[in-house]
């Protein structure tokens, strides 16, 4: 009788389990620029193969025009997370916007410096007109670099701003605009239209971060579980591209966010991207290479000095390295 006792208290425990309803899994409000693009990759990666799933995340991608419309709505709390260019966070700082960076998500600049095809090179551009993603980003950063090297100033050339490559893209397509920076694989969808390559931004910056992953405080303070699980996805994302073995794979996944035909391009892109160790499998933000991006920044008078480090990241949280 005993043991017939034990057996139905066992039996009714395990009853109430199997009846329980699964935990729900915590939803991260998540900023994207523009539209799908390689740039966010891994992210794709992560809700296609199911490793936000597993840390028990529900991605909600929300795509955003601009750069400081991104940092503003993390700010303002409308998103969780973000991902974007590694001066946005700062400017963020800067004016005591409560946002930090987690990690450096994308280690050096992929943009392909593309021109109309009458531009002969990169030192043809003086009276053209020069699209760009803002004139406080880091394309603005990146520009100052190309015409310092090249020996001109703003005043050789018109500057105007759209926010994302596919939209400097447009302008290029519309006449509006003669020169741009675009990533893949957007910059191998206007070769194959005829607009030329006029060299590689890395040439130019490879010293500097290219993006981050940024939180709203307020957001990691109250859920600092949900920002550690969202990490170890995000990890685990960018380790799965880096594997070659996913390469078909990864291009099927962004042709399918893209909605894109021209899996050639994306291709060319997952090789590219890999050749230049564009995802950093570690993401550890490098105090050094911060200061030097602040060091840009100031030189244009994008900053008042540099922003101090606690106001950029959260000790314990962010991956912070020397």
């Amino acid at each position: 009788m005993k043991l017939k006792r034990l057996f139905c208290a066992g039996l009714a425990c395990a009853l109430t389990y199997a009846v329980s309803p699964a935990k729900a899994a915590d939803t991260i409000e998540m900023g994207l620029l523009g539209a799908a693009n390689a740039v966010e990759w891994p992210y794709y990666i992560g809700v296609h193969q199911g490793f936000f799933k597993e840390a028990g995340i529900d991605l909600d991608i929300i795509y955003v025009p601009t750069p400081a419309g991104l940092v503003q709505q993390l700010a303002s709390g409308s998103l969780d997370i973000c991902d974007i260019g590694a001066v946005e966070p700062i400017h963020g700082a800067a004016r005591g916007a409560p946002v930090a960076i987690l990690r450096i998500s994308e280690a050096v600049s992929p943009y392909d410096i593309v021109g109309k095809s009458s531009i002969a090179s990169i030192k043809d551009i003086k009276g053209h007109t020069v699209i760009i993603g803002g004139l406080l980003d880091i394309n603005r950063v990146y520009l100052e670099r190309i015409l310092k090297a090249i020996g001109l100033k703003d005043s050789d050339i018109d500057i105007t701003v759209a926010g994302s490559t596919s939209a400097r893209f447009a302008a290029l397509k519309s006449g509006s605009a003669d020169v741009t920076m675009l990533a893949p694989p957007v910059n191998f969808f206007a070769e194959n239209e005829g607009f030329k390559s006029l060299g590689l931004m890395l040439a130019y910056t490879k010293d500097l971060p290219f993006g981050a992953t940024d939180v709203a405080r307020a957001y990691a303070q109250k859920h600092p579980d949900v920002v550690k699980r969202f990490m170890g996805a995000l990890d685990k994302s960018i380790a799965w591209f880096n594997n070659d073995a996913n390469k078909n794979a990864s291009v099927d996944i962004l042709a399918t966010e893209m909605k894109s035909n021209d899996r050639d391009s994306i291709v060319k892109s997952y090789d590219y991207l890999r050749k230049i160790g564009f995802f950093p499998n570690d993401g550890t933000i490098s105090k050094k290479h911060l200061n030097e991006l602040m060091d840009e920044m100031s030189a244009i008078g994008d900053t008042q000095g540099k922003v101090p480090m606690d106001k950029l990241i959260i000790p314990g949280v962010s991956k912070v390295g020397d």
